[in-house]
């Protein structure tokens, strides 16, 4: 092809066809300009193919983590109602005999740490800035009360960590601040509940999956 383009340029050349040189000339360049077009379409078609897999993928992590997240809330909400419910039920013991027998319910804290690495992945590879404004705004107040979900509990549980719970003198308080405690907790799973679900039916809206 680019020998016959040579051939009939050098024949025209030799010929003093210089109009029909002229035309020539600029129909190579516009084949030449065609070329680059196309090109750059197909290259910009193959960025916005790729882009939109990473998008995929980043969203179905997404999903997978907030799942995840709102099982583990599931799983110990309950128990966090059951300690605050039955402390404020409590009669504070006369005696340090008497609170082995008041303490049967406790298992602790049972805080758990919330993962945040999907999101985080999505944000700092540049993929985040891809996704839906509606859905990026939301997901940014979910982590955000999320971690201050995490850091409440981390405090929590450093607070409670060395907590003599033998001692008739402190026992009172110390059971005054873990229902007060639990009841900051409830607050904040049943918010953190409802705001997984929210977001996991947008992304379903917005990214719904292809069986």
């Amino acid at each position: 092809m680019i020998n016959l383009f040579r051939k009939n340029r050098v024949k025209m050349f030799k010929n003093k066809s210089l109009f029909s040189y002229i035309l020539y000339a600029i129909g190579e360049i516009a084949l030449i300009v065609i070329g680059i077009l196309l090109a750059l379409y197909l290259q910009n078609k193959n960025e916005e193919k790729k882009i939109k897999a990473n998008v995929i993928t980043a969203i179905n992590m997404l999903k997978d983590e907030i799942s995840t997240n709102k099982s583990i809330i599931d799983n110990i909400k309950n128990y966090h109602i059951m300690v605050k419910d039955t402390l404020q039920n409590m009669e504070i013991p006369k005696s340090e005999k008497e609170i082995e027998g008041k303490l049967g319910f406790w298992r602790g804290m049972r805080t758990p740490r919330l993962q945040n690495a999907a999101f985080q992945t999505s944000i700092q590879s540049g993929i985040g800035k891809e996704f839906n404004p509606k859905l990026l705004k939301a997901l940014n107040g979910l982590y955000t009360y999320q971690d201050s979900y995490n850091q409440f509990t981390s405090q929590s549980t450093q607070i409670f960590f060395g907590a003599d719970f033998s001692d008739i003198r402190s026992f009172g308080k110390i059971m005054t601040s873990i229902q007060m405690t639990m009841s900051d907790l409830y607050w904040y799973e049943k918010e953190l509940t409802e705001t997984y679900e929210f977001s996991l039916k947008q992304i379903d809206s917005i990214y719904p999956s292809k069986e």
